[in-house]
């Protein structure tokens, strides 16, 4: 195993990734839409993951509001490697599909996976 993945293995152990994304659109007349979604992958140290999408949408005009709400969680193994110079941090679920992103270590608190800034916490 080589120096770099050894060391993205101790930045992500224990640790949860989270981003968060929140999407509105107010006419002001009353209607519009807002949506909010949070992913968190925990990643603990005898490489055991949990992968969580939770989601808020409402629609709303004339009057009348419509939320919906609901959760999604996957289960499964994590592991770093490395290929053609890139570190990928791979998350294999329970049901045999996989998810392989390229990682790098931004600094204290901040990890990027693929195009996407996340932030990196302590799991307690």
């Amino acid at each position: 195993m080589s120096y770099l993945v050894n060391q993205m293995i101790n930045t992500l152990s224990n640790k949860v990734l989270r981003i968060e994304r929140a999407n509105s659109d107010r006419d002001y007349s009353g209607g519009g839409w807002y949506e909010e979604i949070k992913y968190a992958i925990y990643l603990y140290s005898d490489f055991s993951a949990i992968y969580l999408k939770e989601s808020f949408r409402s629609v709303s005009g004339g009057g009348l509001s419509l939320p919906h709400q609901s959760s999604q969680k996957e289960i499964g193994n994590w592991n770093v490697c490395e290929e053609n110079g890139k570190i990928y941090l791979e998350i294999i679920f329970n049901n045999n599909s996989r998810q392989k992103l390229e990682t790098e270590n931004l600094g204290t608190g901040i990890q990027k996976l693929g195009d996407q800034i996340w932030n990196r916490y302590l799991i307690s």
